[in-house]
């Protein structure tokens, strides 16, 4: 009887990233079983509404006001019986959410010899907390699993630095495939009732947890007084963390003129207004890999980033937690696009082969 190949997803960019590979798969007849641990039930169901992934077994584990220890609970607690269960050959993960560390160090916790192939590896910001927790986890994953997909040569370097030297492969980033997967239906998104113009709005979008707090503050304030200098309108779907809603409803909410809140939107609408944008503004890993392909520059509200490729083509800036250095990069920079359109440089990033290349060396060592 042959064994299960398990695709791990439960956050949206895991769906969007992983859904190539599930699909390289599938369409070869192997045996595949789709696990979704729901870690961000909505925005998860939202992004698979264009990519029609089924899911064969869903955890269920999102709770609200969920923190670290609500995720590892109910992962390593749910898990268990799965992996008792199924025989399985390869378990796939994706990047560096709470979701892949769990389910990698149970799989190897449940000690079945089951092969973990980790999708995105070899990332690294090189400090612990920037950012939190993700920098840890795809570390802990790298010594745990046993094929790494590295998206660029930098990260497979990253690894070989570390001591991890054997089956790293070079495939590309797989969210480049999945936008190429779906340009056409990118193209057919309706932006007119949003009261924008393409290349004259900005685009934000933060969410993630070391934002928290003092710098969620310093972000809102600067994206603030960004629109009011500039009178550029600002797109923000809030995410639904009341840490990220709460400072920008109180912040933003008195320029609605210019400042547009409004609910998250699904993956379509959200390339979209990346494909639209005349700048972004975001803490999100995944834009900074998504953003070069429509030739979008990102200034990433973080002091440091693990995807340092896209800097050195001018496709990203760092403008880190800080008001006025957000501001002073932001306003330094508002003609990039353009600039990035006439140079018409490849996404660092991908080329839109990398689930190909992954199917072809997993293909080659069952």
């Amino acid at each position: 009887m042959k064994k299960y190949f398990v695709f791990v997803v439960g956050t949206r960019p895991e769906l969007i990233k992983m859904a190539p590979v599930i699909k390289e798969f599938k369409q070869s007849n192997f045996k595949t079983l789709v696990l979704s641990t729901s870690q961000h039930r909505e925005l998860l169901f939202m992004a698979n509404k264009v990519f029609n992934i089924e899911f064969d077994i869903d955890l269920d584990i999102m709770k609200p006001d969920q923190d670290l220890f609500d995720i590892s609970i109910n992962v390593l607690s749910k898990i268990k019986d799965f992996l008792n269960n199924y025989d399985i050959e390869f378990l796939f993960i994706q990047g560096d959410t709470s979701t892949a560390f769990l389910v990698a160090l149970s799989a190897f916790y449940i000690n079945k010899n089951i092969k973990i192939a980790h999708v995105e590896a070899g990332l690294r910001s090189f400090d612990k907390y920037q950012p939190f927790p993700e920098e840890v986890n795809r570390k802990l994953i790298s010594h745990i699993a046993d094929y790494h997909f590295a998206p660029t040569p930098l990260s497979a370097k990253n690894l070989y630095n570390e001591g991890i030297k054997e089956n790293v492969f070079i495939t590309g980033n797989t969210v480049v495939d999945a936008l190429i997967s779906i340009q056409d239906k990118i193209d057919e998104i309706d932006l007119s009732s949003y009261n924008i113009k393409e290349n004259e709005f900005i685009l934000v979008e933060v969410h993630r947890r070391e934002s928290f707090g003092k710098p969620m503050l310093e972000i809102m304030e600067a994206i603030k007084e960004i629109a009011l200098k500039t009178k550029i309108k600002v797109i923000f779907p809030v995410h639904y963390n009341p840490n990220v809603r709460k400072v920008a409803f109180k912040i933003l909410g008195d320029i609605k003129e210019l400042v547009y809140l409004i609910e998250p939107v699904d993956y379509l609408t959200m390339l979209s207004f990346i494909k639209h944008a005349k700048l972004i503004i975001t803490d999100s890993g995944g834009i900074q890999e998504e953003a070069p392909t429509f030739k979008t520059p990102v200034f990433v509200v973080r002091n440091v980033t693990e995807r340092p490729e896209g800097i050195q083509d001018g496709f990203i800036f760092i403008a880190s937690n800080n008001k006025q250095k957000i501001i002073n990069t932001v306003l330094n920079n508002l003609d990039k696009k353009q600039e990035l359109i006439n140079l018409n440089k490849p996404n660092p990033y991908g080329d839109g082969l990398a689930s190909k290349r992954i199917f072809d060396i997993v293909s080659k060592v069952i």
